[in-house]
C-alpha cells in the first residue's frame, strides 16, 4: 500500500498543475473568471522534481471532469496510470476528487480510493495550491465556480476586501 500512496502523490501533483497553471490578479477587484484550455494545460512544464517520477502526461478535459494519463516510474517499474478528478468548492475552497483510477492496468476500488485520497498527500497537494493562489492574490477570497467543458477549464473567484 505504501507503494501505492507514493504513486497516487505523484498522480494528484499531477492534478494539482491544474489548479497551479491558473493566474491570480495582483489587484483585486471583487469577481473574476480565468479560462485555461486543454492546450495550456498540457503545456505546461511539470517541476523537475515531479519529471523525475512522471512522464508522458496527457491531460484530457471533459464536461465536469479531468482525464489525467501518465507513466509514472516507481523503483524500476514504470506504470500506465489514468484517474477522473472532479473538482469540489467547500466553502469557498477548490479541491480535486478522484473519482475513478487504474494502476498498470489494474482499476483502483472505492476503499483504495478514499485511503489515498484522505493521506496526507492530499492535504500537502491543496495546501500547495492554497499558498500559490494566497501568495498571488495577496487578499482573501472565495472560489465561487467551475465549469470544465471539452476544450477549457473556468473558474470564478471572488475577493474580499
Amino acid at each position: 500500500m505504501n507503494r501505492l500512496l507514493r504513486l497516487m502523490t505523484a498522480l494528484t501533483l499531477i492534478a494539482a498543475l491544474l489548479v497551479l497553471a491558473l493566474p491570480v490578479p495582483a489587484n483585486a477587484q471583487s469577481r473574476v473568471t480565468y479560462t485555461i484550455t486543454e492546450k495550456d494545460i498540457n503545456a505546461y512544464r511539470l517541476p523537475a522534481s515531479v519529471r523525475r517520477l512522471v512522464s508522458n502526461v496527457s491531460v484530457d478535459l471533459q464536461t465536469d471532469k479531468v482525464v489525467v494519463k501518465a507513466k509514472v516510474v516507481y523503483s524500476r517499474l514504470t506504470l500506465d496510470t489514468t484517474s477522473t478528478w472532479e473538482p469540489v468548492i467547500n466553502n469557498g475552497r477548490l479541491t480535486w476528487k478522484v473519482t475513478s483510477a487504474t494502476v498498470g492496468g489494474t482499476t483502483l476500488n472505492e476503499t483504495q480510493i478514499k485511503a489515498i485520497m484522505n493521506s496526507t498527500a492530499k492535504r500537502a497537494i491543496e495546501d500547495a495550491v492554497r499558498r500559490y493562489i494566497d501568495g498571488r492574490a495577496r487578499v482573501r477570497y472565495t472560489v465561487e465556480s467551475v465549469r470544465i467543458t471539452d476544450d477549457e477549464l473556468t473558474v470564478t473567484v471572488s475577493f474580499n476586501r
